[in-house]
C-alpha cells in the first residue's frame, strides 16, 4: 500500500490528541483507527505499532519545539535576559498554536518515565532543552546580569518545571485564565528571580 504523508499526519494528529486526553496506555490502536476513520491494516501500513507512533510524536516535539526555539532564540538580538524572554515568548506562542503537542510531554512524562522503550527518547529531549536554557543562564552570569550564585543546570531545570506547571494549569483553567497576563506573571517571577542583585537595584532605581 502506498504511504501517504497526509494520512500519516492525520494518524499522528489523532494519536497525539488521544494520548494527551487518555494517556498512552489508556489509548488503544482501535481508538486511533476509529478517530481517523481507517482500518487497522491501513494504519499498520504507516506505523508498525502504537510505540512507533509515540516515538514519532516525541521526535516531532523535538523538531517543532526544541529545535525551532533554539534557532529562534539564537537569531534574537540582545543579551542573555533578552534571549530568555524570547524563549518564553516562543513557548507561549507555541502553546497557543500547538496545544496538544505542547502538553504532550508535560502530561505523559510521569506515565512513561520508567518505560524502557520510551525513557531514552524522553530524557534526550529534556536534556537538549535543559542544555540550551542552562547555556543562556551561563551567558547571563558571564554578562553580569544573572546571579552568579545560581547553578545554571538547576536553574534550567527550575525553568522547565515552572514551564510545565504553567502549561498544566493553563490546560485545566484556560476558560478563566487571561493567557497574556499568565505569561507575563511567569516571565516576571522567573526572570526577576535570576537577576543579579545590582541589576535588581538598578531596575528599581530606573
Amino acid at each position: 500500500m502506498k504511504r501517504s504523508g497526509l494520512t500519516e499526519k492525520r494518524i499522528l494528529h489523532a494519536a497525539l490528541a488521544l494520548f494527551v486526553k487518555n494517556g498512552y496506555h489508556g489509548t488503544s490502536i482501535n481508538d486511533i483507527t476509529k478517530e481517523v476513520g481507517l482500518t487497522k491494516g491501513a494504519l499498520y501500513a504507516h506505523f508498525q505499532n502504537k510505540g512507533e507512533l509515540l516515538l514519532k510524536i516525541i521526535d516531532e516535539f523535538r523538531i517543532e519545539y526544541i529545535e525551532k526555539m533554539i534557532k529562534t532564540v539564537d537569531a534574537h538580538p540582545g543579551n542573555a535576559i533578552d534571549k530568555l524572554n524570547c524563549a518564553i515568548s516562543f513557548s507561549s506562542r507555541f502553546a497557543l498554536e500547538n496545544p496538544d503537542l505542547c502538553l504532550f510531554l508535560t502530561f505523559l512524562t510521569t506515565e512513561l518515565n520508567t518505560d524502557v522503550d520510551f525513557e531514552p527518547a524522553l530524557k534526550s529531549v529534556y536534556r537538549d532543552y535543559q542544555k540550551f536554557i542552562s547555556e543562556l543562564i551561563r551567558d547571563g552570569i558571564r554578562q553580569g546580569l544573572i546571579n552568579p550564585g545560581l547553578d545554571p543546570e538547576l536553574a534550567a531545570l527550575t525553568f522547565m518545571a515552572i514551564h510545565d506547571g504553567v502549561l498544566h494549569q493553563w490546560a485545566l483553567n484556560r476558560d478563566r485564565i487571561d493567557g497574556e497576563k499568565y505569561v507575563k506573571t511567569f516571565r516576571f517571577i522567573f526572570v526577576k528571580g535570576l537577576m543579579a542583585q545590582e541589576q535588581e537595584e538598578g531596575g528599581a532605581a530606573s
